[in-house]
């Protein structure tokens, strides 16, 4: 089925229905009687939709043993998107999170900000963490990517907290998701793996749990 995104921009509800060429299936809308409402339709789905935020779609490659520097050589920006259009032209067109290499990753994150634990902009945050079997990593990656453009994280954390990223990391047996916040010490206060369990339905989540930048080992300032 497609996939349709719904969010409010200046006050006026706006809607975007797209499908993926990965298992989605092809809308085509057409006006029951060829008059001008079926181009007044095409006009209005080819008006750029902006969103919220911009955001930079970055790859992750792995590297056995990498120092600091040389993982960060090795994270590439992709593309950033800041209208739904172009969300959907980048996301339709890049390798998704089902056909990474083995321990690499794929990161969608506020324009400005790098998907790194020392980025100044993120090293007082953290991440809720859980797995998911490799079956469904496709679909737990495109609903939670719409979640966020959509901003449907925003009521699950405090005022003063921001919800700003979202990881997927390939392993063996299931695939690893993340999602990024700005201040670890509000965690408490979050709804954030409810609002998780409510997009995914039916799917399994399997192990979450929620750590801050600083507590892992590797944590460099």
């Amino acid at each position: 089925m497609p996939s349709s995104l719904v969010f409010q921009q200046n006050g006026v509800g706006a809607m975007a229905l797209a499908s993926s060429p990965r298992g989605a299936d092809n809308v085509e809308s057409k006006s029951p009687s060829g008059s001008e409402n079926g181009v007044t339709a095409t006009a209005a789905a080819t008006t750029p939709i902006p969103l919220r935020n911009d955001w930079v779609f970055w790859h992750d490659k792995f590297v056995a043993n990498a120092t600091p520097a040389e993982y960060t050589e090795n994270l590439k920006e992709i593309a950033d998107v800041n209208t739904v259009q172009s969300f959907w032209s980048v996301y339709n067109n890049i390798t998704g999170p089902e056909r990474l290499t083995l321990r690499c990753s794929l990161h969608f994150i506020h324009k400005g900000v790098k998907p790194l634990w020392e980025d100044p902009k993120n090293e007082h945050g953290g991440a809720w963490n859980f797995r998911t079997a490799k079956g469904d990593t496709a679909l737990v990656w495109r609903e939670l990517l719409m979640a966020l453009i959509g901003e449907q994280f925003e009521d699950t954390i405090s005022k003063d907290d921001q919800i700003f990223g979202l990881s997927v990391s390939a392993r063996w047996n299931s695939d690893i998701f993340q999602i990024w916040n700005m201040d670890s010490s509000l965690k408490e206060n979050s709804t954030v793996m409810d609002k998780v369990a409510e997009i995914l339905k039916g799917v399994q989540i399997q192990s979450p749990f929620y750590k801050a930048h600083k507590d892992h080992d590797h944590f460099k300032m």
